[in-house]
């Protein structure tokens, strides 16, 4: 079974022989039930139907000794009902008046025959139709019940007629007893012997469906795997010539359909294979500049975070992509100032990069200036002459006067930074303002420069928007408020770098996982 075809002509005959294996087991589990049903509602009606008579011939017949002609009319009368077994008369007291299991010939002479099941008298004493579930102890009887309009029902009861559970759809009846008048039942035996063969023949014709089913099966199977093995052998034999390099080569199928439209999907292949090879040339080439840029944005970074006097500095970034947005340096213009920022670009890869190249330049060239408004000042009208309307950087710039002791900032549109005072154990955001370089002409009037006091344990956290908008779902983000807590007690760390890893842990453990969907960057600021 190597072949398509012969796969399909094993697993087509596997489908039918399940399919008609199931479809018999439920057929003929439901018709059982319902025939057992339907053999109890006759034997019922049969009983109500047939008791009165069957008793008035006894007092016609057998009391005078005339049981030829209580036989024949006996015989008319049971012959209707196929499922019944036998037929006992007995009166109220439990005396068997006629066994058909014994009076088959002639009628019974000798000492009376009395019921001896307690449980069966009670059923032959009752005024209710009743019946013993066979292959158990129990009796369920039956009160009948006519409304106003006529309708007959019956009510599941026992013997006191209190309600019971009725016979279920499934359950097979040994007897039933129908009270004919107030001195004589009628039990009738109840035989399950046309059940069986009714089954035996449901089940042949299932079969002899499904030897039917599974050949036609085969045959159709045979038929089309034919038509579809074709055309594949057509298409394994192109590929093997395109394998060769011959992209010329074409394959004809006019089966129109899903094979029609793999011989079309191959024969499109082999045209743009060429194509797609110089795409994957192209792509590579992409990749490694890719690659060199990302290497060039990593060598901007400073190597070495400079430790001035009094402070204890530690960066950190997470790009999101290969080419990050996010910026920032170290730059120490003279031996009592240490001048750095932090700065995030619109967007993350190759034009951000651009950006941050540009940026970085620019505040080496002006790091001289005294004025930390006039540097950003400058460098706002270059970028904004430089670069595309739709790109700009948020930025913050620092200064740190060694031996003065003094820190001073100016924001440009960034995030405010986190102030954590140690001898009050407390974070504040300090103050922000001014607007992203980039975005207009001239910034200097929105531009102010703000002084903090710095105590010893104090700690100045700056960062970019990834850290506080670090999706951990659709719907969840990290948040200032988590970033302000996790910040009071991570101040009381004695290294920065300390209090950054674990900062940065904590966005990485929150995301779970999660993309992240921007540069996380960070500067951390611990005074000593």
């Amino acid at each position: 079974m190597k072949t398509l075809r012969g796969k399909l002509v094993l697993g087509i005959s596997i489908f039918i022989v399940v399919l008609f294996s199931i479809t018999a087991f439920l057929q003929v589990s439901e018709k059982k039930k319902e025939l057992i049903n339907d053999i109890f509602i006759e034997s019922r009606s049969f009983a109500e139907l047939t008791s009165d008579s069957l008793v008035d011939n006894y007092k016609l017949y057998l009391i005078p000794n005339s049981f030829v002609y209580f036989n024949r009319s006996f015989q008319d009368l049971t012959a209707k009902n196929e499922h019944l077994g036998w037929v006992k008369i007995v009166s109220y007291d439990g005396k068997i008046l006629f066994d058909s299991n014994t009076e088959k010939e002639a009628q019974y002479q000798g000492e009376a025959r009395m019921v001896e099941d307690a449980e069966l008298l009670k059923q032959i004493q009752s005024k209710n139709f009743s019946e013993k579930v066979a292959g158990q102890d129990r009796r369920i009887y039956y009160k009948k019940i006519v409304d106003d309009q006529g309708q007959v029902s019956y009510d599941a009861v026992d013997a006191n007629e209190n309600p019971t559970q009725a016979l279920s759809s499934d359950q097979r009846v040994e007897y039933v007893v129908q009270p004919a008048d107030e001195e004589y039942s009628v039990i009738y035996g109840i035989s399950y012997q046309a059940l069986a063969a009714r089954i035996q023949a449901t089940q042949i014709r299932i079969l002899l469906l499904a030897v039917f089913g599974v050949g036609l099966g085969i045959l159709l199977a045979i038929i089309f795997g034919s038509s579809v093995t074709k055309p594949l052998r057509q298409l394994k034999k192109g590929a093997e010539i395109l394998a060769t390099g011959d992209f010329s080569h074409r394959v004809t199928v006019k089966t129109k359909d899903e094979v029609y439209d793999l011989a079309q999907t191959f024969n499109k292949m082999a045209a743009d294979l060429q194509e797609s090879m110089k795409a994957m040339i192209y792509k590579e080439r992409v990749g490694k500049e890719l690659e060199l840029a990302k290497q060039i944005q990593q060598r901007i970074l400073p190597k070495i975070i400079p430790q001035a006097k009094g402070l204890d500095i530690c960066a950190g970034i997470v790009p999101a992509e290969e080419i990050g947005g996010d910026c920032y340096d170290f730059l120490q213009p003279n031996k009592d100032e240490l001048l750095f920022y932090l700065g995030d670009v619109t967007g993350h890869g190759v034009p951000s990069g651009i950006v941050v190249s540009i940026a970085n330049a620019l505040f080496y060239s002006m790091a001289g200036s005294d004025n930390l408004d006039v540097i950003l000042s400058r460098v706002n009208e270059v970028l904004r002459a430089k670069t595309t309307p739709n790109m700009f950087i948020t930025l913050v710039l620092m200064r740190w006067m060694i031996e003065q002791q003094k820190f001073s900032f100016v924001s440009a549109g960034h995030e405010k930074i986190i102030h954590y005072k140690a001898s009050v154990d407390t974070v504040e955001l300090l103050p922000s303002g001014g607007l992203a370089l980039g975005m207009v002409k001239d910034v200097s009037k929105l531009l102010k420069v703000v002084e903090v006091e710095l105590e010893k344990g104090d700690v100045l956290f700056i960062y970019s928007d990834g850290i506080p908008e670090a999706w951990r779902n659709k719907k969840e983000i990290y948040g200032l408020e988590r970033l302000q807590a996790m910040i009071k007690d991570y101040a009381k760390f004695d290294t920065a770098l300390s209090i950054r890893n674990a900062l940065l842990a904590d966005v990485y453990m929150y995301r779970q996982g999660y993309k992240q969907m921007d540069d996380m960057t960070c500067i951390v600021v611990k005074k000593t």
